[in-house]
């Protein structure tokens, strides 16, 4: 008799350490910028849009009313286990075993996930936030990452420090890849992504009069004080409402494993959401966003990641791909991860074996509280 095999099982010895995290004092630089629809949908269709469309019970589109995309740098300088004591059974507490530090790089696209028919278009129905890019500089971070959150983190050279001005800022991003297409070559570390900006406004620096962005309309103190309180008032409001009222970033990837022998299949696939809950927001600036300068390199093996999110051709030009920013700041949090929740585990037949059912969990936090009082969890194919 075939024994059934574990697809996957996390040990309290394992050096991945699983939610909740605490990061405190975290310096965050976001760049936003104008995203194609059209690009969006691409993306929702081909990770999150899994399976047959008249058996799948949701459905993923972009957000018409935020049509843009960021890229954020983030410096972490400690990353804490927010593990509750006791919850280990006897052995060292995640907490007591250290801490690290490490800088991140994301694309975040907004995306909406809708509950199809009826009920579920009111229960089922979120605002979460894809990632379709995201590095690290730590090594443990990007094992975890994708073993634990099913992020798609890849280790990267990270840049993230001041520009040629005071103040300023320069992030940079360097990958393994491929130039081209020739057989045989190996891979390479090439740049992908440079950030350059002059220092945050009010600065005599800039070359393009700030006049001309909405910044300036947040250029005082009293403003900058204004914003930083409406964001932890914000966070307030998130934990009144369970979320009715978003207010924190969501999360939302494809965590799959592939069979070695044959990668063009899953043995496993679900989709994963997990909170990024901001909350101290301080020390708020804006850079004017004329006076940033984005490029994404379009070279070789990096195209087809490019293409997700932004109008680049259908070949790589081998040059730096420019973006206008249409707005940009920079400010220090404490970020708190947590909420891990797997929302849609899909059926994946097994060879040889009983096949792996799936799973539906997509209810709204809003509602969580009532589900388990009024029906039990309900399978799904």
């Amino acid at each position: 008799m075939t024994r059934p095999r574990i697809p996957y099982v996390q040990s309290d010895a394992s050096q991945q350490v699983p939610p909740p995290y605490h990061f405190p004092g975290v310096t965050v630089n976001a760049f936003y910028w104008e995203v194609s629809m059209e690009r969006v949908q691409a993306y929702c269709d081909r990770y999150l849009n899994i399976g047959d469309e008249a058996s799948r019970d949701y459905v993923y589109r972009p957000v018409p009313t935020f049509p843009y995309a960021s890229v954020l740098f983030l410096d972490y300088p400690t990353m804490i286990s927010a593990i509750p004591d006791g919850s280990m059974h006897g052995a060292v507490p995640y907490p007591e075993r250290g801490a690290i530090s490490q800088t991140e790089v994301f694309v975040a696209m907004p995306v909406m996930r809708y509950g199809k028919g009826g009920v579920k278009l009111i229960t089922d129905s979120a605002v979460e936030w894809a990632l379709p890019f995201i590095v690290v500089g730590n090594p443990m971070s990007s094992v975890c990452g994708r073993e634990m959150l099913g992020l798609g983190k890849l280790l990267a050279d990270i840049g993230n420090g001041e520009g040629r001005y005071p103040d300023s800022f320069l992030g940079t991003v360097k990958l393994p890849g491929w130039r081209d297409e020739k057989p045989g070559t190996m891979q390479e570390t090439l740049d992908f992504l440079r950030i350059e900006t002059k220092p945050p406004l009010p600065t005599h620096a800039g070359t393009q009069p700030r006049e001309r962005t909405f910044a300036t309309l947040l250029d005082t103190r009293e403003a900058l004080w204004g914003l930083g309180n409406l964001a932890n008032m914000a966070n307030y409001v998130d934990k009144a409402s369970l979320s009715l009222i978003p207010t924190s970033m969501r999360t939302v990837g494809l965590k799959q494993y592939r069979d070695a022998l044959d990668p063009a299949r899953a043995v496993y696939q679900a989709l994963v959401t997990c909170r990024a809950l901001y909350s101290d927001v301080r020390d708020v600036c804006f850079y004017n966003p004329l006076d940033v300068d984005m490029s994404f390199y379009d070279v070789g093996s990096f195209h087809e990641m490019l293409k997700v999110f932004l109008e680049v051709g259908d070949e790589p030009t081998g040059l730096p791909h420019s973006i206008n920013a249409i707005a940009a700041c920079r400010f220090v949090a404490d970020i708190d991860y947590d909420q891990l929740r797997v929302i849609r585990e899909f059926p994946i037949d097994r060879d040889g074996m009983p096949p792996t059912p799936g799973s539906s969990d997509m209810i709204a936090r809003w509602l969580r509280p009532l589900k388990g009082f009024f029906a039990p969890r309900k399978g799904a194919a």
